[in-house]
């Protein structure tokens, strides 16, 4: 556990895990990690200062902050907290894979830990315009950061925020080049909320912790105008969805290689599709019982 200030603490962890001190044996975690073996080790790293959680508050559904839910929840009773919509797909993970595969049944490929959490029962269902939760001596904060995960939230306790996957490091967006996004304007707005905040420090959930979100901001911008400006440039008569994806990953030198892949990157893909259409960027048309994309 890495301390930040007097009751607030983080577990580094490929999706890092928030730890708020409430007296001083009850801790609150926020996300859990992505199954029992991160569970487990949380569990200890809490044992050993002391501490046994109390609650669980999700930032969102993706299964690498909600894996470890079951787990914790069995062993300690923690109450499970997340907003709407993520709460359904942490209690039925199944809509994961079925929201990616069009609503039909999905492949056995999308059935796997990475999108699938073990379900949880959401003991608390954070509403949209509620924007406190009181836990014994302490208050948090629950701030909107919808972009990455339609309902996303993150959580603010003295001045210290957990911004979940609103924004990722620059070693990440050099990595995998197009982060995910399930809506690219919601993105925006949540960036541009981040740089103009004046929190004391933030803990991302794919970054260091830092004090200022300046640069991290200004990276993750830059490359969502990047794919943008590359969509509009190199749209020369119409083209599927499918062309579409297959000449973005060409050109950022992305190599597809698997079928799980393959529907993270068309979910992004029509992310990107669907804010230009929605700007007026961007037309569509079902033709020849195909789908078309053009440039307006």
């Amino acid at each position: 556990m890495k301390k930040i200030s007097e009751r607030v603490y983080y577990i580094p962890n490929p999706a890092n895990i928030g730890v708020v001190k409430d007296g001083e044996k009850s801790a609150i975690l926020i996300d859990s990690g992505l199954d029992d073996d991160t569970g487990k080790k949380v569990l200890k790293l809490l044992e050993e200062n002391g501490l046994v959680p109390k609650a669980i508050i999700n930032t969102h559904s993706h299964a690498d902050h909600c894996g470890g839910n079951r787990y914790i929840k069995e062993k300690t009773g923690a109450m499970i907290y997340a907003p709407e919509v993520e709460s359904a797909i942490i209690q039925y993970p199944s809509l994961e894979p079925l929201y990616l595969f069009s609503g039909a049944s999905p492949l056995k490929d999308l059935q796997n830990k990475f999108l699938m959490a073990q379900p949880s029962n959401v003991d608390y269902v954070i509403k949209k315009d509620e924007k406190k939760l009181r836990f014994g001596e302490i208050e948090l904060g629950i701030v909107p950061l919808p972009g990455h995960a339609p309902n996303q939230i993150g959580v603010e306790v003295d001045e210290v925020l957990f911004c979940a996957d609103s924004l990722f490091s620059e070693d990440v967006i050099k990595r995998y080049k197009i982060p995910f996004y399930v809506d690219i304007d919601k993105t925006r707005e949540t960036l541009r909320f981040l740089r103009d905040s004046q929190y004391k420090f933030y803990v991302p959930s794919h970054a260091e912790p830092r004090k200022s979100l300046t640069e991290l901001v200004d990276a993750n911008l830059e490359a969502i105008d990047g794919v943008e400006k590359y969509l509009l440039d190199e749209f020369h008569g119409r083209r599927r969805t499918e062309q579409v994806l297959k000449d973005m990953c060409d050109h950022y030198q992305i190599t597809i290689k698997g079928i799980q892949q393959y529907y993270l990157m068309n979910t992004v893909a029509m992310a990107y599709l669907s804010s230009l259409h929605g700007r007026g960027k961007l037309k569509v048309e079902v033709s020849d019982n195909a789908l078309f994309w053009d440039k307006i």
